[in-house]
């Protein structure tokens, strides 16, 4: 009976919650945004005081009683609101999003793909059905957050179309994303994010990857696209997954990472923080050549065959470890981006790796 009580508080202080999260959204979009513009009036009317912000911008939310966490939160109270007022509630508060690392600038995501549960768009056309999925292309860009960037990668690549299985369009405009912060639930959040400092394809264009990346920095960063930088891969498997795989130390039989990925399970490889940085491992076909390594970075294992040391396929050659870093980026010499490694190697280079679930 007592944790029935608690269960009902905690679902009425909720619902408390969330009602007054619509009512502040309802008082910002009754005030019209035009009178902002002047900075001189505005900044005369939010003089700083002792134990206020100095910032215009500080000053700004302080009045409003928005933070860097409530902020972004009251997108949750927004699907009441029209696709006109999300959008005007999106131009006139900032706070409404999470605080970038660089530059205040904002772009939208293609919603090409991502469909509405339940639509007649969402089910596959007839000829479409047993089309293979295109892995989509993720990419790490000007954020240290390798850690979830990587695991993102290594579950897409395990099974294509597990990024956009995430990310879910709302009627008005808004975006979805499913993370487990533990449980799993549906975080609300707008389809822009960062023009810089952010994830993306190949060419670090704004994809489904930026959505999840931004759902982890209002979750787990509580706000802050900064407070995502330097974790755990084990961390993003429980974030994306729900399932908490902690690191294992590198198996001595390549093996071993084979029967994994057979197993449809992602993988990923990480290395240690060194004192002098990044640093170089001998080739084995070459000891005068070496490949460039990442310290203290999160690699995504894609397959183990037998390949060169340039990843051409040779059935005379041992089995070898193609790893990638998700920074990517062109190769040249050393090579540093796409990597086939022996078990030798392997050890020599990374300090362990993390195997999530199943994911097919």
């Amino acid at each position: 009976m007592p944790t029935e009580r608690r269960r009902v508080r905690r679902h009425r202080s909720l619902a408390a919650r969330r009602a007054e999260d619509l009512r502040l959204l309802r008082t910002l979009l009754a005030v019209d945004p035009r009178p902002r513009a002047d900075l001189g009036a505005l900044s005369a009317e939010l003089r700083p005081a002792r134990g206020r912000p100095s910032s215009l911008t500080g000053r700004l939310r302080s009045r409003l009683r928005i933070d860097g966490r409530r902020g972004p939160r009251l997108l949750a109270a927004a699907h009441d609101l029209s696709a006109a007022e999300v959008a005007r509630a999106l131009d006139t508060v900032p706070a409404l999003e999470p605080v970038p690392r660089g530059p205040a600038r904002w772009v939208p995501v293609p919603l090409r793909g991502l469909t509405a549960p339940g639509s007649a768009a969402a089910r596959p056309a007839e000829g479409a059905r047993n089309r293979p999925v295109r892995p989509l292309s993720i990419r790490q860009g000007r954020l240290s957050d390798c850690w979830f960037i990587a695991v993102l990668a290594a579950c897409e690549h395990m099974r294509p179309g597990f990024t956009a299985s995430l990310v879910r369009p709302t009627d008005n405009g808004l975006v979805e994303v499913r993370l487990h912060t533990p449980g799993a639930r549906w975080v609300t959040l707008s389809p822009r994010v960062p023009a810089a400092h952010r994830a993306g394809d190949r060419r670090l264009r704004p994809n489904a990857a930026s959505l999840v990346e931004k759902a982890a920095a209002l979750t787990y960063g509580r706000g802050f696209y900064r407070r995502i930088q330097g974790d755990f891969a084990g961390v993003a498997l429980g974030l994306l997954t729900g399932r908490w795989c902690p690191a294992r130390p590198v198996p001595l039989r390549l093996s071993r990472i084979e029967h994994w990925l057979a197993a449809g399970r992602p993988v990923v490889a990480s290395t240690l923080v060194r004192p002098g940085g990044s640093f170089r491992v001998p080739r084995e076909d070459d000891p005068h050549r070496s490949v460039a390594v990442m310290d203290g970075h999160v690699y995504v294992v894609r397959r183990v065959a037998r390949l060169s040391e340039d990843g051409s396929p040779d059935p005379h050659e041992p089995l070898r470890v193609h790893v990638h870093n998700p920074l990517g980026g062109t190769e040249g010499e050393p090579r540093r981006t796409d990597l086939f490694l022996s078990a030798a190697q392997l050890r020599r280079t990374f300090i362990s790796v993390n195997v999530g679930p199943r994911l097919r």
